[in-house]
């Protein structure tokens, strides 16, 4: 395979067309998107594969027969500020579109992928979308920001364009939305994985450690009215996305059967130390962003039970070659962040292969429903629904790895 050199970040507006290489052929994966359609009985029916397979089983289409005019995709990410981990996003998005466009574009058209730095400020993520539609009026904008997520959802619906949100749990962020869609991991299903892990535990009290935003909010309150309903205590303490120093809050949360933890990945390791110093002897619990590999070396993680994405279970792995490729091109492995960036744009493609590009229509066709296999497992959503969520699994970090229950 034949790979393009990494490439260089601009801010403002990077722009990733892919190789400009004359002669390269690689097969299409069978990546899977299944439509679903109303039935005449108004029931839901799956009709099979949209051109991928069929794609698969066709003449491999090479670069030079890509035509010279493009479709533009925005995504709109914090590459600085609090949030500037989240440049893995943009990492995979770049790589995904170049291997795409080996595949032959959208239906023969190159696609070309901006990328906006919003500097982790819901000001500059809001400016930045008014800014990219009338500059490049793109086919669809994603964004990983949570902050302005809400508030780029509005102009968004107002202006008819495709907004998927890679990166937000914001409860009311797809309601009444035409043109909105969320692609994540819902907080449910954190809420649900850890009340299960405490159930195993036979953990009566339970201390939260939260952010107190848009993030860590809905999933403390779901926790916590689940374990309640259940009989057992809840001891909660919030904290700002910027903070750093947790003392205050572990010693408020150190005098239950365990502590959950929902906070930013930059955040993790301190609280983590925090708890392993003050001598804690109860079990730890993590939401998502603790599954990732980075924390697996951690001592304060050892023994940490999270929610973890499929992705992170090898032999379970959809896309082996596009993980190593990765880790490759940028020297650390893929994270379910990097990875929801790279399905979506892959969603989008599978959409609309074989079909018309345009922005009505991949709304309607994201509104119609589909069952999609990518990096992260698989994904449902239903016709009309607008929240398409990543499916994780209990695990446990133990010995430097990640155990799935």
């Amino acid at each position: 395979m034949l790979v393009a050199e990494p490439s260089v970040r601009e801010d403002p507006g990077h722009q990733s067309e892919g190789p400009g290489a004359e002669g390269v052929e690689e097969e299409p994966r069978t990546t899977r998107v299944l439509k679903k359609r109303r039935s005449s009985r108004k029931t839901m029916t799956i009709l099979g594969s949209i051109a991928v397979a069929a794609l698969a089983l066709s003449t491999v289409w090479v670069l030079s027969g890509i035509s010279e005019p493009q479709v533009t995709i925005v995504a709109i990410l914090p590459l600085t500020g609090a949030s500037s981990y989240l440049v893995e996003v943009e990492d995979a998005m770049s790589l995904t579109i170049e291997k795409l466009n080996r595949w032959g574009g959208i239906n023969g058209v190159r696609i070309r992928l901006v990328v906006e730095d919003c500097a982790s400020s819901a000001d500059v993520a809001v400016e930045k979308l008014l800014e990219a539609e009338e500059k490049y009026h793109p086919l669809a904008v994603v964004t990983a920001t949570r902050g302005a997520a809400v508030p780029m959802s509005e102009i968004a619906e107002e202006n008819g364009i495709v907004m998927i949100s890679v990166g937000a749990t914001a409860e009311n962020l797809t309601e009444d939305k035409d043109w909105v869609f969320r692609y994540y991991v819902a907080p449910s299903g954190e809420a649900d994985n850890a009340l299960e892990t405490l159930e195993t535990l036979n953990a009566s009290s339970l201390g939260i450690l939260h952010l107190d935003d848009a993030y860590g909010n809905p999933v403390t309150n779901q926790l916590s009215e689940a374990f309640e309903a259940s009989g057992g205590t809840v001891e909660s303490f919030g904290f700002a996305p910027n903070c750093t120093e947790f003392s205050e809050a572990v010693a408020s949360v150190t005098d239950n059967d365990a502590v959950f933890v929902v906070a930013l990945r930059h955040q993790l390791q301190a609280i983590f130390d925090e708890l392993d110093s003050s001598g804690y002897a109860g079990h730890v619990l993590g939401g998502v962003e603790a599954s990732i590999p980075e924390m697996w070396d951690l001592p304060g993680a050892q023994g940490c039970f999270v929610s973890a994405p499929i992705m992170y279970r090898s032999s379970a792995a959809v896309d082996t070659e596009f993980l190593a490729e990765f880790e490759e091109r940028y020297g650390r492995p893929l994270t379910h962040q990097g990875a929801i960036g790279s399905d979506a744009l892959t969603l989008i493609w599978g959409l609309l292969s074989d079909r018309e590009v345009s922005r009505e229509n991949l709304r309607n066709q994201l509104s119609a429903g589909f069952m999609y296999s990518g990096i992260l497992g698989v994904v449902t959503l239903e016709e009309g629904a607008h929240n398409a969520d990543i499916p994780i699994y209990a695990a446990v970090i133990e010995g430097g790895v990640l155990r799935y229950l």
